[in-house]
């Protein structure tokens, strides 16, 4: 079943990698039929991640609830079919390097010169002008310039977040910038270029409270307290917790859950800004006091104490979370080719509407009959066009 909020709408997926298919896959699990066109070799996500029968796990992730189909973009006829796909389309999201579509006959003014309503998003490493445009860009490239590897710093030591969080972020900006673009659309029946790059939308991203010594310029009159000094995991006896106490209240409920209560008339944690200039202070006793009790034992200690925490997880503890499987996040489902998989269901509910996993992410060109066959291509063509090397 599908009637997800964008159950109308078609998404044209020119994209490769993360940044982009996590886009579509965003809007493909609200709905959206995505048809991705890839390379004749395939996606390179196809060769990513955990492989099982030649089936990648990152792609399956990435791709999910999408059909696909393989074109040459390199001849004039695999461009006139994706056009031709263009036509019927109310979205298109790409991902080359800037101006490359435009040198194959794809960029935005190709395709409201056939479809003028188009929606066309196009997402790059950081912008399409300026020093860096024409360089290639991963996550950690944009980890570093953005702030984030500097953030992670230890021992004066800058450290990459061991995930694709950048990618993942613009993703989850052109997904938002996608639908904010639709919905003008519809009151307005004009297209757009939507333009996100991956260094502007994780600057905006780290904005708020990694640069909040920049936010003024000059003088501050009180200094920035650094929360992230007590960013930390605790070892106990036999696991490892997180915790994090942001106002005065819930520093006292720790107090009273490790046996401080000298903390809770001490003159350095008198109000919530004092406590914040301060709580480093007494950090290395809170370490100290929690490595002697179990994971269990600091457990229950903190939910007494109302103390915001979280019991530190590997990927196989997360599967068997209670509030994980509480709410069903995730689920297995049979797969023709690698037989039992798991998957995330859905990052969003909407109420009364089916949206989240459909189908499997598809084999390379898996509905191009089907696909082509809507263009009004009939069977005869279509052998023509796969031996012709168009088409795989």
């Amino acid at each position: 079943m599908n009637n997800g909020p964008f159950s109308d709408i078609t998404i044209l997926d020119l994209t490769s990698v993360i940044s982009g298919p996590f886009a579509t896959a965003i809007l493909a699990d609200q709905g959206a039929r995505v048809i991705k066109v890839e390379g004749m070799a395939g996606d390179t996500m196809r060769f990513g991640g955990a492989m099982r029968n030649s089936v990648s796990s990152l792609f399956l992730g990435l791709n999910r609830n999408k059909e696909s189909i393989a074109i040459d973009l390199r001849t004039a006829e695999g461009v006139d079919l994706v056009l031709k796909l263009a036509e019927k389309a109310d979205v298109c999201l790409q991902n080359y390097r800037p101006g490359v579509v435009d040198r194959l006959g794809i960029g935005f003014e190709a395709m409201k010169a056939v479809n003028p309503s188009i929606v066309y998003g196009s997402i790059s490493g950081a912008g399409a002008t300026g020093p860096y445009a024409e360089r290639r860009f991963y996550d950690p490239v944009i980890q570093a310039h953005a702030g984030f590897a500097n953030a992670q710093s230890f021992d004066g030591e800058p450290q990459l977040i061991k995930m694709m969080l950048c990618d993942k972020v613009t993703a989850l900006t052109m997904a938002q910038a996608l639908s904010a673009a639709l919905y003008h659309r519809s009151k307005t029946g004009e297209g757009r270029h939507v333009e996100v790059s991956m260094l502007e939308s994780c600057l905006y991203f780290f904005w708020p409270d990694r640069m909040m010594a920049q936010t003024f310029t000059g003088e501050l009159d009180y200094p920035v307290p650094d929360p992230y000094a007590i960013y930390r995991v605790l070892p106990t006896s036999d696991g490892f917790i997180t915790f994090i106490v942001i106002a005065v209240e819930e520093f006292r409920g720790l107090a009273k859950a490790l046996g401080r209560d000298d903390w809770l008339d001490d003159e350095r944690f008198s109000d919530t800004q004092s406590f914040r200039m301060n709580y480093r202070d007494v950090f290395p006793e809170i370490q100290q006091a929690v490595s002697e009790k179990t994971t269990d034992e600091i457990v229950s200690l903190f939910i007494e104490a109302d103390v915001p925490f979280g019991v530190v997880l590997d990927e196989d503890g997360i599967l068997s979370d209670p509030q994980v499987v509480s709410e069903n996040i995730i689920s297995t489902y049979q797969d023709d080719v690698v037989g039992e998989l798991r998957a995330i269901n859905r990052n969003i509910r909407f109420s009364g509407l089916d949206t989240g996993f459909r189908t499997p992410a598809p084999g390379l060109s898996a509905q191009r009959n089907e696909i082509l066959e809507e263009l009004g291509v009939s069977a005869t063509q279509i052998l023509k066009l796969v031996d012709q090397g168009v088409v795989g």
